[in-house]
């Protein structure tokens, strides 16, 4: 059996190599809007491939000589005078006569844009790869934590901090009970700005040390759950306790507070 310095060293490594390989798989998601939601992709812009270009031939250098031909003259009619009616559909432009549309140059001009703040109106992917990073430091990073704090009651250790879980019932009193898009952080009562420094606290008391490093721990997991929703979801940031503490510390400071 290995030791266990050993066995914690390889743990420790297999959980920052599970963590850095989700990093890089999360940065090569690109998050899709629905069509339904008003969202349609912009048409891309033509490439100028310049391998493929063809060069004009030159121009000779001495004009040609012109032949002078023995024509008749063209017999000039009355008829030849008189406008000539195009009969072309309206609303239908043909190859050669192409009929302009009040509303042509604006609808060409300007191409569909997402709105800034677009919410995604499907739910997340089961394993997707924020889902794998988020449940891992929920449930695997811990026993590093404890291995690495509390060496030598490791597994008790790692329990107590499982049990920490237990301060998502106060998801119960929220409306809906669960939103993928929703910031937990500041919105919850357990979850909350107040709760954040009673927690700190509790590491003064030797015996509930484990409980606080895992009631701590479970907020950062959920905060970088946060401000993985807010890379693709603006409104989400607009919406979150997080946008508000800020406003309110850069109000506190004297500085401009954006709105």
């Amino acid at each position: 059996m290995l030791p266990l310095p050993v066995f914690r060293l390889i743990l420790a490594l297999a959980a920052g190599v599970v963590l850095v390989l989700a990093g890089c798989r999360s940065s090569a998601i690109v998050p899709a809007f629905p069509t339904s939601a008003g969202y349609h992709h912009p048409l891309r812009a033509p490439r100028a491939d310049t391998a493929t270009a063809v060069t004009a031939p030159e121009h000779p250098t001495t004009p040609p000589q012109r032949i002078k031909a023995d024509v008749p003259p063209p017999v000039v009619g009355a008829s030849d005078h008189a406008p000539r009616e195009i009969n072309e559909p309206t609303g239908e432009p043909s190859g050669k006569y192409a009929h302009a549309v009040p509303g042509d140059t604006v609808r060409s001009a300007t191409q569909p844009t997402p709105p800034r703040g677009l919410r995604r109106q499907f739910p997340t992917k089961l394993f997707s790869a924020q889902t794998l990073v988020h449940y891992s430091l929920h449930f695997l990073f811990p026993a590093v934590l404890a291995l690495v704090f509390f060496p030598g009651m490791w597994p008790a250790a790692y329990l107590l901090m499982l049990a920490t879980m237990l301060m998502d019932v106060d998801h119960l009193l929220a409306k809906p009970l669960f939103d993928p898009l929703r910031c937990s952080i500041g919105y919850h009562p357990l979850h909350s700005f107040y709760a954040i420094p009673v927690y700190a606290l509790l590491l003064l008391v030797p015996a509930m040390q484990p409980v606080a490093v895992g009631l701590l721990f479970h907020l950062f997991t959920d905060t970088v759950d946060c401000f993985w929703n807010f890379s693709h979801c603006h409104e989400c940031y607009l919406r979150s306790r997080i946008y508000a503490l800020r406003n309110w510390v850069r109000k506190l400071l004297g500085r401009e507070v954006a709105e």
